[in-house]
């Protein structure tokens, strides 16, 4: 039987659990924020957040390092988005997808951080 090796230590699940936080709240930003009119933001809000979700939740069971590196280019997008799908203007979408994608790639850049290989 081959023996399967892990990068993540057990006590690093921790970014993973915050990104699905995050991904969930970023689900619901739309009407927590009250920007839900705003078809074009709301669907990027869902979309991208269930992802963020389920690529952290995914990740508690795969434990592989190209999950930080995918929700660090989905916190990107989301940081993005306001301007490249055209919601610039109203600040709730905005300071959402700012906020949330901020947060989502500093989880993802501090995972990589803490999984580099020690010597």
């Amino acid at each position: 039987m081959a023996h399967i090796t892990h990068h993540h230590e057990p006590a690093r699940h921790w970014q993973d659990w915050v990104n699905m936080i995050l991904g969930a709240l970023m689900v619901a930003s739309p009407w927590l924020f009250g920007y839900a009119p705003l078809e074009g933001a709301t669907m990027n809000a869902v979309i991208i957040g269930f992802l963020v979700f389920a690529l952290s939740a995914l990740s508690l069971t795969l434990l592989d390092d190209w999950e930080a590196y995918i929700s660090a280019g989905l916190g990107v997008w989301l940081i993005l988005s306001p301007w490249l799908l055209g919601f610039a203007l109203y600040d709730p979408a905005r300071l959402a997808h700012l906020a949330i994608g901020i947060l989502v790639v500093a989880v993802a850049v501090l995972e990589v951080w803490q999984s580099r290989p020690r010597s």
